[in-house]
């Protein structure tokens, strides 16, 4: 029987052997130490392949979904409103604000025989008697006069309060974002500023005073709408709202 040599050089390929219980004739042998489907010479897998629905998978993320900072889901920059729209909310208001108090006192305050008194007809520029004897000649008394003018004032005041509350709505559609609440308001503001203009150059220096005043804040408010950082704005909603699913 040939003899198994000692020296590691001289062995051949290591035998295996089929494990399982000893027969006693042979001693029990491990399994094979080399991994299934590697043979000696060949070069080990640096890591161990693994299957992809085994346990211990590494995490995967969906970055799919995932928007730069300041874009929005069409992948346009996202303007915020600028300031100017906030500061022409306020002048545009600001400037709305006497009418619709006018309106609401000229709705609610009454008109009796007080109101004729001697100063108010002087400053109007006709005396007493003068008044006394126009009413005479209209058939009207006193009484009948102040009811008319009552109706007239009221009616009036009702215009001019809707007047002041549509431009506000204006004033507050365009800081919404509505470029032709925008427009709309200018066109006002330009054609009213102009009736308003002359129908108080006629009524004195103090009430032209006024006007002007008027005037100035509602086209300061106007002009911030028209602002580059305004017109920025107006028109990243208006390429918004074309991207925007129907």
């Amino acid at each position: 029987m040939v003899g198994v040599s000692n020296d590691p050089g001289q062995q051949g390929p290591p035998q295996y052997y089929r494990p399982g219980p000893s027969s006693g004739a042979y001693p029990q042998y491990p399994q094979n130490p080399y991994p299934q489907g590697w043979t000696p010479g060949m070069q080990p897998a640096p890591y161990p392949q693994q299957a992809p629905d085994q346990a211990g998978q590494a995490p995967q993320w969906n970055t799919a979904g995932a928007q730069p900072a300041g874009l929005t889901p069409s992948g346009r920059r996202e303007v915020t409103r600028p300031r100017q729209v906030v500061s022409a909310l306020i002048l545009l208001i600001a400037s709305a604000l006497p009418f619709v108090f006018f309106g609401i006192a000229a709705l609610l305050v009454p008109l009796d025989g007080t109101v004729l008194n001697d100063d108010l007809l002087a400053q109007a520029g006709m005396p007493r008697p003068e008044f006394e004897t126009m009413l005479a000649q209209a058939g009207m008394t006193a009484t009948e006069f102040l009811d008319a003018v009552g109706v007239a004032m009221r009616v009036f005041g009702a215009v001019v309060l809707v007047l002041g509350l549509a431009y506000i709505g204006l004033g507050v559609a365009a800081f919404r974002g509505s470029a032709g609440a925008r427009l709309s308001a200018a066109i006002v503001t330009g054609v009213f500023g102009l009736v308003l203009f002359l129908f108080l150059m006629l009524a004195g220096r103090e009430a032209l005073l006024f006007a002007v005043l008027v005037l100035a804040v509602a086209a300061g408010g106007i002009t911030l709408l028209y602002s580059a950082p305004a017109k920025e704005w107006y028109a990243s909603r208006r390429v918004g709202a074309a991207q925007r699913p129907a």
